[in-house]
Protein backbone atom coordinates (compact mmCIF):
# COMPACT_ATOMS: atom_id res chain seq x y z
CA UNK A 1 0.00 0.00 0.00
CA UNK A 2 0.82 3.69 0.08
CA UNK A 3 4.20 4.45 1.73
CA UNK A 4 4.50 0.84 2.87
CA UNK A 5 8.26 0.78 2.38
CA UNK A 6 8.63 3.72 4.79
CA UNK A 7 6.51 2.04 7.48
CA UNK A 8 8.15 -1.39 7.53
CA UNK A 9 10.39 -1.62 10.58
CA UNK A 10 8.89 1.37 12.39
CA UNK A 11 9.00 1.01 16.19
CA UNK A 12 5.95 2.14 18.16
CA UNK A 13 6.73 3.89 21.46
CA UNK A 14 5.74 2.40 24.84
CA UNK A 15 3.06 4.98 25.63
CA UNK A 16 1.62 5.63 22.17
CA UNK A 17 -1.87 4.84 20.87
CA UNK A 18 -0.95 1.40 19.54
CA UNK A 19 0.55 0.27 22.85
CA UNK A 20 -2.46 1.60 24.76
CA UNK A 21 -4.86 -0.39 22.54
CA UNK A 22 -2.62 -3.45 22.96
CA UNK A 23 -2.66 -3.20 26.75
CA UNK A 24 -6.34 -2.28 27.17
CA UNK A 25 -7.71 -4.56 24.42
CA UNK A 26 -10.08 -1.82 23.24
CA UNK A 27 -10.31 -0.47 19.68
CA UNK A 28 -9.69 3.19 18.91
CA UNK A 29 -10.65 5.65 16.12
CA UNK A 30 -8.55 8.75 15.41
CA UNK A 31 -10.09 11.46 13.20
CA UNK A 32 -6.75 12.59 11.70
CA UNK A 33 -3.15 11.71 12.47
CA UNK A 34 -1.99 14.64 10.36
CA UNK A 35 -3.78 17.05 12.70
CA UNK A 36 -2.96 15.19 15.92
CA UNK A 37 -1.32 17.35 18.56
CA UNK A 38 0.53 14.39 20.06
CA UNK A 39 2.08 12.02 17.51
CA UNK A 40 5.07 9.98 18.60
CA UNK A 41 5.54 8.13 15.28
CA UNK A 42 6.45 10.78 12.73
CA UNK A 43 6.05 8.35 9.82
CA UNK A 44 2.27 8.41 10.44
CA UNK A 45 1.95 12.18 10.05
CA UNK A 46 1.22 11.86 6.32
CA UNK A 47 -2.04 10.01 7.07
CA UNK A 48 -5.48 11.24 8.07
CA UNK A 49 -8.05 8.97 9.71
CA UNK A 50 -6.77 5.93 11.61
CA UNK A 51 -8.36 2.88 13.18
CA UNK A 52 -6.67 0.67 15.78
CA UNK A 53 -8.20 -2.80 16.44
CA UNK A 54 -6.64 -5.25 18.93
CA UNK A 55 -5.94 -8.84 17.87
CA UNK A 56 -7.57 -10.55 20.83
CA UNK A 57 -6.57 -14.12 21.68
CA UNK A 58 -8.74 -15.03 24.63
CA UNK A 59 -8.52 -12.20 27.16
CA UNK A 60 -5.24 -10.69 25.93
CA UNK A 61 -4.16 -8.88 22.76
CA UNK A 62 -1.28 -10.30 20.73
CA UNK A 63 -1.09 -7.53 18.14
CA UNK A 64 -2.75 -4.54 16.49
CA UNK A 65 -4.62 -4.17 13.21
CA UNK A 66 -3.95 -0.57 12.07
CA UNK A 67 -5.98 0.92 9.20
CA UNK A 68 -4.88 4.26 7.72
CA UNK A 69 -6.49 6.66 5.25
CA UNK A 70 -5.08 9.62 3.35
CA UNK A 71 -5.85 13.10 4.80
CA UNK A 72 -8.61 13.90 2.28
CA UNK A 73 -10.49 10.64 2.91
CA UNK A 74 -13.46 10.35 5.33
CA UNK A 75 -13.10 9.27 8.93
CA UNK A 76 -13.81 5.73 10.14
CA UNK A 77 -17.19 5.21 11.80
CA UNK A 78 -18.01 2.85 14.71
CA UNK A 79 -19.55 0.23 12.37
CA UNK A 80 -16.20 -0.08 10.56
CA UNK A 81 -14.41 -0.35 13.90
CA UNK A 82 -16.73 -3.21 14.92
CA UNK A 83 -16.08 -5.00 11.65
CA UNK A 84 -12.32 -4.44 11.99
CA UNK A 85 -12.37 -5.88 15.51
CA UNK A 86 -14.11 -9.02 14.25
CA UNK A 87 -11.53 -9.43 11.50
CA UNK A 88 -8.73 -8.80 14.02
CA UNK A 89 -10.12 -11.50 16.32
CA UNK A 90 -10.15 -13.98 13.42
CA UNK A 91 -6.61 -12.97 12.53
CA UNK A 92 -5.55 -13.52 16.14
CA UNK A 93 -7.08 -17.01 16.07
CA UNK A 94 -5.24 -17.78 12.84
CA UNK A 95 -1.96 -16.61 14.39
CA UNK A 96 -2.60 -18.72 17.50
CA UNK A 97 -3.27 -21.81 15.37
CA UNK A 98 -0.16 -21.12 13.30
CA UNK A 99 1.85 -20.72 16.50
CA UNK A 100 0.48 -23.97 17.91
CA UNK A 101 1.28 -25.79 14.67
CA UNK A 102 4.80 -24.40 14.75
CA UNK A 103 5.19 -25.59 18.36
CA UNK A 104 3.86 -29.02 17.35
CA UNK A 105 6.32 -29.14 14.44
CA UNK A 106 9.20 -28.28 16.77
CA UNK A 107 8.06 -30.94 19.25
CA UNK A 108 7.83 -33.49 16.42
CA UNK A 109 11.33 -32.53 15.27
CA UNK A 110 12.72 -32.99 18.77
CA UNK A 111 10.94 -36.35 19.09
CA UNK A 112 12.38 -37.37 15.72
CA UNK A 113 15.88 -36.45 16.85
CA UNK A 114 15.41 -38.43 20.06
CA UNK A 115 14.18 -41.43 18.07
CA UNK A 116 17.20 -41.19 15.75
CA UNK A 117 19.45 -41.29 18.80
CA UNK A 118 17.61 -44.27 20.28
CA UNK A 119 17.61 -46.16 16.99
CA UNK A 120 21.30 -45.53 16.44
CA UNK A 121 22.00 -46.83 19.94
CA UNK A 122 19.63 -49.79 19.88
CA UNK A 123 20.17 -50.91 16.29
CA UNK A 124 23.39 -49.82 14.57
CA UNK A 125 25.64 -49.34 17.62
CA UNK A 126 24.67 -52.69 19.13
CA UNK A 127 25.56 -54.43 15.88
CA UNK A 128 28.91 -52.62 15.73
CA UNK A 129 29.55 -53.67 19.32
CA UNK A 130 28.94 -57.29 18.35
CA UNK A 131 31.40 -56.90 15.50
CA UNK A 132 33.99 -55.49 17.89
CA UNK A 133 33.62 -58.52 20.13
CA UNK A 134 34.15 -60.83 17.15
CA UNK A 135 37.31 -58.99 16.15
CA UNK A 136 38.52 -59.01 19.76
CA UNK A 137 38.16 -62.81 19.89
CA UNK A 138 40.24 -63.10 16.72
CA UNK A 139 42.90 -60.74 18.13
CA UNK A 140 42.99 -62.61 21.44
CA UNK A 141 43.40 -65.94 19.66
CA UNK A 142 46.38 -64.67 17.67
CA UNK A 143 47.88 -62.94 20.71
CA UNK A 144 47.71 -66.09 22.82
CA UNK A 145 49.27 -68.19 20.09
CA UNK A 146 46.21 -70.45 20.00
CA UNK A 147 45.79 -72.55 16.92
CA UNK A 148 43.55 -70.78 14.45
CA UNK A 149 43.61 -72.14 10.94
CA UNK A 150 43.36 -69.74 8.03
CA UNK A 151 39.93 -71.01 6.95
CA UNK A 152 38.48 -70.38 10.43
CA UNK A 153 40.11 -66.94 10.62
CA UNK A 154 38.78 -66.03 7.19
CA UNK A 155 35.28 -67.17 8.18
CA UNK A 156 35.34 -65.01 11.32
CA UNK A 157 36.60 -62.01 9.35
CA UNK A 158 33.87 -62.49 6.75
CA UNK A 159 31.26 -62.51 9.53
CA UNK A 160 32.72 -59.31 10.97
CA UNK A 161 32.75 -57.58 7.58
CA UNK A 162 29.14 -58.66 7.00
CA UNK A 163 28.18 -57.16 10.36
CA UNK A 164 29.88 -53.87 9.46
CA UNK A 165 28.01 -53.85 6.16
CA UNK A 166 24.72 -54.49 7.99
CA UNK A 167 25.48 -51.63 10.38
CA UNK A 168 26.10 -49.23 7.50
CA UNK A 169 22.76 -50.24 6.01
CA UNK A 170 21.04 -49.70 9.36
CA UNK A 171 22.51 -46.21 9.71
CA UNK A 172 21.49 -45.27 6.18
CA UNK A 173 17.98 -46.55 6.80
CA UNK A 174 17.70 -44.61 10.07
CA UNK A 175 18.99 -41.33 8.66
CA UNK A 176 17.27 -41.37 5.28
CA UNK A 177 14.13 -43.34 5.91
CA UNK A 178 13.54 -43.19 9.65
CA UNK A 179 9.79 -43.75 9.77
CA UNK A 180 9.38 -45.93 6.72
CA UNK A 181 8.84 -49.58 7.69
CA UNK A 182 10.63 -52.44 6.02
CA UNK A 183 7.74 -53.45 3.79
CA UNK A 184 9.56 -56.48 2.40
CA UNK A 185 10.17 -58.20 5.75
CA UNK A 186 7.49 -59.19 8.25
CA UNK A 187 7.82 -58.75 12.01
CA UNK A 188 8.43 -62.45 12.72
CA UNK A 189 11.24 -62.65 10.17
CA UNK A 190 12.86 -59.53 11.62
CA UNK A 191 12.71 -61.03 15.13
CA UNK A 192 14.15 -64.32 13.93
CA UNK A 193 16.93 -62.38 12.25
CA UNK A 194 17.70 -60.62 15.56
CA UNK A 195 17.88 -63.95 17.39
CA UNK A 196 20.22 -65.26 14.71
CA UNK A 197 22.45 -62.17 14.84
CA UNK A 198 22.58 -62.37 18.65
CA UNK A 199 24.08 -65.85 18.40
CA UNK A 200 27.41 -64.32 17.32
CA UNK A 201 27.40 -62.02 20.34
CA UNK A 202 26.11 -64.48 22.96
CA UNK A 203 28.03 -67.55 21.85
CA UNK A 204 24.78 -69.56 21.82
CA UNK A 205 21.44 -69.34 20.03
CA UNK A 206 18.65 -67.74 22.08
CA UNK A 207 15.25 -69.36 21.76
CA UNK A 208 12.43 -67.36 20.18
CA UNK A 209 8.71 -67.89 20.85
CA UNK A 210 5.82 -65.94 19.38
CA UNK A 211 2.25 -66.45 20.47
CA UNK A 212 -0.98 -64.73 19.45
CA UNK A 213 -3.85 -64.95 21.90
CA UNK A 214 -2.06 -67.87 23.58
CA UNK A 215 -1.47 -69.78 20.33
CA UNK A 216 2.24 -70.36 19.71
CA UNK A 217 3.91 -70.11 16.32
CA UNK A 218 5.01 -73.57 15.15
CA UNK A 219 7.17 -74.42 12.14
CA UNK A 220 5.63 -77.91 12.04
CA UNK A 221 2.49 -76.49 10.40
CA UNK A 222 3.71 -74.09 7.64
CA UNK A 223 0.24 -73.04 6.46
CA UNK A 224 -0.91 -72.16 9.97
CA UNK A 225 2.41 -70.44 10.65
CA UNK A 226 1.80 -68.23 7.62
CA UNK A 227 -1.59 -67.22 8.99
CA UNK A 228 -0.13 -66.29 12.39
CA UNK A 229 2.72 -64.30 10.80
CA UNK A 230 0.24 -62.27 8.76
CA UNK A 231 -1.92 -61.82 11.86
CA UNK A 232 1.07 -60.45 13.80
CA UNK A 233 1.79 -57.85 11.10
CA UNK A 234 -1.87 -56.89 10.93
CA UNK A 235 -2.21 -56.31 14.67
CA UNK A 236 1.15 -54.65 15.38
CA UNK A 237 1.64 -51.34 13.57
CA UNK A 238 4.88 -50.40 11.84
CA UNK A 239 5.99 -47.95 14.53
CA UNK A 240 5.49 -50.46 17.36
CA UNK A 241 7.08 -53.23 15.24
CA UNK A 242 10.25 -51.15 14.92
CA UNK A 243 10.37 -50.71 18.69
CA UNK A 244 9.74 -54.42 19.36
CA UNK A 245 12.70 -55.31 17.14
CA UNK A 246 14.89 -52.67 18.80
CA UNK A 247 13.89 -53.89 22.28
CA UNK A 248 14.81 -57.50 21.46
CA UNK A 249 18.16 -56.42 20.01
CA UNK A 250 19.02 -54.12 22.92
CA UNK A 251 18.05 -56.69 25.56
CA UNK A 252 20.02 -59.54 23.96
CA UNK A 253 22.99 -57.21 23.57
CA UNK A 254 22.82 -56.32 27.26
CA UNK A 255 22.62 -60.03 28.11
CA UNK A 256 25.78 -60.71 26.12
CA UNK A 257 27.70 -57.82 27.69
CA UNK A 258 26.66 -58.02 31.32
CA UNK A 259 24.84 -61.24 32.24
CA UNK A 260 27.39 -64.03 31.80
CA UNK A 261 24.47 -66.21 30.71
CA UNK A 262 24.51 -69.61 29.04
CA UNK A 263 20.93 -69.43 27.73
CA UNK A 264 18.31 -66.83 26.89
CA UNK A 265 14.71 -66.91 25.74
CA UNK A 266 12.70 -64.29 23.86
CA UNK A 267 8.91 -64.50 24.11
CA UNK A 268 6.77 -62.06 22.13
CA UNK A 269 3.08 -62.26 23.00
CA UNK A 270 0.33 -60.47 21.08
CA UNK A 271 -3.11 -60.40 22.63
CA UNK A 272 -6.27 -58.70 21.39
CA UNK A 273 -6.18 -55.91 18.86
CA UNK A 274 -6.63 -52.17 18.59
CA UNK A 275 -7.25 -50.30 21.84
CA UNK A 276 -8.03 -53.59 23.61
CA UNK A 277 -4.80 -55.27 22.52
CA UNK A 278 -1.18 -55.30 23.63
CA UNK A 279 2.20 -56.66 22.64
CA UNK A 280 4.48 -57.98 25.36
CA UNK A 281 8.18 -58.80 25.04
CA UNK A 282 9.79 -60.94 27.75
CA UNK A 283 13.51 -61.72 27.57
CA UNK A 284 14.84 -64.13 30.21
CA UNK A 285 18.45 -65.20 30.82
CA UNK A 286 20.17 -67.48 33.35
CA UNK A 287 23.01 -65.07 34.12
CA UNK A 288 23.98 -63.35 37.37
CA UNK A 289 21.36 -60.59 37.17
CA UNK A 290 21.82 -56.85 37.58
CA UNK A 291 24.97 -55.59 39.25
CA UNK A 292 23.79 -53.46 42.23
CA UNK A 293 26.93 -51.31 42.02
CA UNK A 294 26.00 -50.10 38.53
CA UNK A 295 23.48 -47.25 38.74
CA UNK A 296 23.62 -45.90 35.19
CA UNK A 297 21.97 -48.15 32.61
CA UNK A 298 21.47 -46.29 29.33
CA UNK A 299 20.22 -49.40 27.52
CA UNK A 300 17.43 -50.03 30.03
CA UNK A 301 16.56 -46.33 30.03
CA UNK A 302 16.11 -46.49 26.26
CA UNK A 303 13.76 -49.46 26.61
CA UNK A 304 11.67 -47.56 29.15
CA UNK A 305 11.59 -44.51 26.90
CA UNK A 306 10.31 -46.60 23.99
CA UNK A 307 7.60 -48.04 26.23
CA UNK A 308 6.51 -44.63 27.51
CA UNK A 309 6.18 -43.31 23.97
CA UNK A 310 3.39 -45.82 23.39
CA UNK A 311 1.87 -45.53 26.86
CA UNK A 312 3.38 -48.82 28.00
CA UNK A 313 5.66 -50.16 30.72
CA UNK A 314 9.11 -51.67 31.03
CA UNK A 315 10.67 -53.25 34.12
CA UNK A 316 13.06 -55.98 35.25
CA UNK A 317 12.72 -58.75 37.80
CA UNK A 318 14.83 -61.72 38.96
CA UNK A 319 14.46 -64.89 36.91
CA UNK A 320 14.10 -68.33 38.48
CA UNK A 321 16.28 -69.97 39.68
CA UNK A 322 18.74 -67.18 38.76
CA UNK A 323 19.25 -64.57 36.10
CA UNK A 324 17.21 -61.63 34.91
CA UNK A 325 13.90 -61.10 33.18
CA UNK A 326 13.10 -57.94 31.19
CA UNK A 327 9.40 -57.23 30.55
CA UNK A 328 8.36 -54.63 27.94
CA UNK A 329 4.66 -54.17 27.15
CA UNK A 330 2.71 -51.54 25.19
CA UNK A 331 -0.91 -51.24 24.03
CA UNK A 332 -1.64 -51.76 20.33
CA UNK A 333 -4.22 -48.98 20.02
Amino acid sequence: GYAASDLIGVTFPPHGRARTVLEEGQGLIVDSLARATTLRVKELSRFGAALYAPLLAGSHAIGILLLLRLPEKPEFDPAVLEMAEQVATQAALALEIAGAKHAADIAALLDERAKIGEDLHDLAIQQLFATGMQLERIRAAFASGAALDSARAESLMQDALASVDDSVKQIRAIVHNLREPDAAVDLVERLRREASLARRLLGFAPSFVLDIDGEALSASDPSHEEILIAEADQRVGHDISDDVVAVVRETLSNTARHAGASSAQVVVSISGMGTNGSVRVVVTDDGHGLDPTVTRRSGLDNLKSRARRHGGICFTQPASPHGLQVIWEVPLG
